[in-house]
């Protein structure tokens, strides 16, 4: 997906999405299209690493921003998909998300804050342009 479909899509979507889920305590996470994670953490644009090909998306509690790692988006269920995914993370208890991430790995079934933001993702199709 080129970034102009992708920001088509999030400006049609994260809207309703923020109007279905509601607002968190903090203010509504504003979305930042990058390359790859190791470039945007590096400020190096080359900058790739092991998750190259596998992160699609990421919430960060301390800035408060989702980021999409556009290359790794396949088609508008995969966006939304994870759009719903990284937004229920900014709805969470912020306390309680370091402390899951410290305790569990992601795929853990006891991880609860990635298993509630997993089941999110089955409302994808709400948010669709289709």
């Amino acid at each position: 997906m080129t970034t102009d479909e992708i920001q088509q899509i999030i400006d049609y979507a994260y809207p309703k999405i923020q109007m279905y889920y509601g607002k968190g305590e903090l203010p509504v996470p504003p979305i930042e299209l990058h390359v790859d994670i190791y470039a945007r953490l590096s400020g190096d644009p080359e900058a790739r690493g092991e998750a190259s090909k596998s992160s699609k998306a990421e919430y960060d509690d301390e800035t408060n921003e989702i980021y999409i790692y556009y290359p790794n988006i396949k088609d508008e269920e995969d966006l939304l998909r994870s759009l719903v995914h990284e937004y229920t993370h900014y709805r969470q208890d912020h306390s309680l998300f370091q402390k899951y991430r410290d305790m569990y790995d992601y795929d853990d079934p006891k991880n609860k804050i990635e298993a509630e933001a997993r089941k999110a993702e089955e409302d994808w199709h709400l948010f669709s342009q289709k």
